[in-house]
């Protein structure tokens, strides 16, 4: 007996030598190696050998596994029985490692909880369960709303913690013999084996929506607020398979996301055909891409005092075979989550490049404002890229303004800031698009190479309607004393217009001067957009 042992367990020699084997095995372990020992003594020829998990002497010290050989000896004690010779080697880091790998293959790593493919596996046997013993039971799929938002604006460190702190509470929504399950990104599943109806699965979904309306603090300064859509789907009313009963809460929920709002939708039998898939939509996607199902659109930016056309905003279309055509709400976030969005936003740049370098013969110094996804910036190739394409489609660069979402300036990486910098250094302008509707401040809004702000439609709408306009009144403030160009989006009346030029803004997109159109038709109306300005 080596001194070893005692490192691994904590006991003295003489501890070992005055104990029987079995009875330093821990309590789980101790049925098998009775049966063990039991055989080992019988007459064999081989070598015969067992796992098992040894207690260690002392509560705080580690579980630890060795591996028990033994084989038969020709001498005998005093009763008549044969001896046996063992050997127990320390398995624990190999036993460990083992457990580890399985549980990264069945579990998600950052939440701790059950994968898809675990949580797959629960639902078949749930199901199997569920059509021996005729009961229902329920699969949720449950997306987070605004966790994006969060995510793109304070980070991935903040936004992994929020999806840890979900999953808690989540946890403490539902019963033991549930399955929650993190399905991928913000997306979560979960089984109800065993439920009395529908209604108990819907009361769970509710509490879960409740635990969810308290803000969550992880630090700092930041109280952060998510929702959830969650779809339900009961069996076997809602699906009678794993795969029916998971695309169809998925379905469900999409449904119910599609709302804007938090809230709960069960599956029913007519939403088949009604709500895009996201799985066929992403297949459909990928080939719109290879066949060029896209075409762009073009909305006029104007002088606030004249009503001259200054520029154009390219707006991306997808010409559906099936569907008709979708706007951008209906399959950016999809091209984004599969960074198809690289591949889209840049063939998007180039023809639109192409497009308005060609209309400058009719049109001299249009400008062209194109939105880019933070997908694709943050990618390490995204400034040449852009370069590239002036140099290839020969776009003059201080024609060219890329708009950028307020959660990437909010981002504020070197990284980040560096490549607008270079933009800026070849003459490229940069706008924030939506602005705010964010958390931008002054701040960051003095330290990043920012030539343009964009006022969002949703403040635009409210001017005129009595002390709503104080926010587009600040903005216009700000912007002119940070020396930027404005943009009020979302002008459709000539009261807006009206109170947006008295109030100095220099340019305008809305409505009233033009929907999204094709370039060509956009052009042919030139002549027209100075009689959008009225005066009062």
């Amino acid at each position: 007996m080596n001194s070893r042992v005692h490192e691994l367990l904590g006991y003295s020699r003489q501890d070992l030598l005055d104990t029987r084997v079995l009875d330093l095995v821990e309590p789980d372990d101790h049925e098998k190696a009775e049966y063990f020992f039991e055989q080992a003594g019988r007459s064999h020829a081989h070598i015969r050998s067992v796992e098992l998990a040894l207690k260690p002497r002392e509560m705080a010290r580690t579980r630890r596994y060795f591996e028990v050989a033994v084989w038969p000896t020709a001498a005998s004690d005093d009763t008549g029985e044969t001896l046996i010779y063992g050997t127990a080697r320390d398995i624990t880091d190999r036993k460990e490692s083992e457990a580890f790998i399985n549980f990264q293959a069945y579990h998600d790593l950052l939440t701790r909880l059950p994968n898809r493919a675990l949580f797959r596996d629960r639902v078949d046997v749930a199901i199997a369960q569920a059509q021996r013993h005729s009961h229902p039971l329920a699969v949720m799929f449950i997306d987070l709303n605004r966790f994006k938002v969060i995510n793109d604006s304070l980070g991935h460190t903040i936004g992994d913690r929020l999806l840890q702190a979900v999953a808690q509470r989540l946890l403490g929504c539902i019963r033991k013999g549930d399955t929650l399950s993190r399905f991928g990104g913000d997306e979560f599943t979960l089984l109800l084996p065993e439920i009395s109806d529908k209604n108990a699965a819907v009361e769970v979904a509710e509490k879960i929506l409740q635990s969810l309306s308290t803000p969550f603090h992880l630090g700092g300064d930041h109280e952060l607020y998510v929702g959830a859509s969650i779809g339900i789907a009961i069996y076997p009313e809602g699906g009678d398979t794993l795969e029916a009963l998971i695309r169809h809460a998925d379905i469900a929920m999409y449904r119910e996301k599609n709302t804007g709002k938090n809230g709960i939708r069960l599956f029913a039998p007519e939403m088949h055909g009604n709500t895009p898939h996201r799985l066929q939509l992403e297949q459909d996607l990928r080939k719109a891409l290879e066949r060029e199902e896209f075409h762009i659109l073009y909305q006029p930016q104007v002088d606030g005092e004249t009503g001259q056309l200054l520029g154009v905003e390219a707006l991306i279309r997808w010409d559906h075979p099936d569907r008709g055509v979708l706007g951008p709400a209906e399959f950016i976030p999809v091209a984004e989550d599969t960074r198809l969005i690289v591949d889209l936003d840049r063939a998007t740049l180039r023809n639109a490049l192409c497009d308005i370098r060609d209309a400058h013969r009719r049109v001299k110094d249009l400008r062209l404002a194109v939105n880019l996804s933070p997908v694709l910036i943050e990618r390490d190739d995204f400034v040449d890229g852009v370069l590239g394409l002036l140099v290839e489609t020969g776009f003059p660069p201080e024609l060219l303004e890329i708009e950028i979402t307020e959660s990437l300036l909010m981002s504020d990486t070197h990284d980040t800031v560096a490549k607008l910098n270079r933009l800026c250094e070849a003459g490229v302008q940069v706008a924030v698009d939506d602005f705010g509707t964010g958390y931008s401040s002054l701040s960051y809004l003095q330290k990043l190479p920012v030539h343009t702000l964009k006022i969002d439609r949703s403040f635009t709408h409210t001017i005129c309607t009595e002390g709503e306009a104080c926010i587009v009144n600040a903005i216009v403030s700000m912007a002119r004393g940070l020396q930027m160009n404005i943009i009020a989006e979302g002008v459709e009346t000539s009261s807006q217009q009206n109170y947006l030029r008295r109030l100095g803004c220099p340019m305008m997109q809305g409505f009233l001067f033009g929907h999204p159109s094709p370039l060509a038709d956009l052009l042919q109306q030139e002549s027209d957009f100075g009689r959008h300005t009225v005066r009062s």
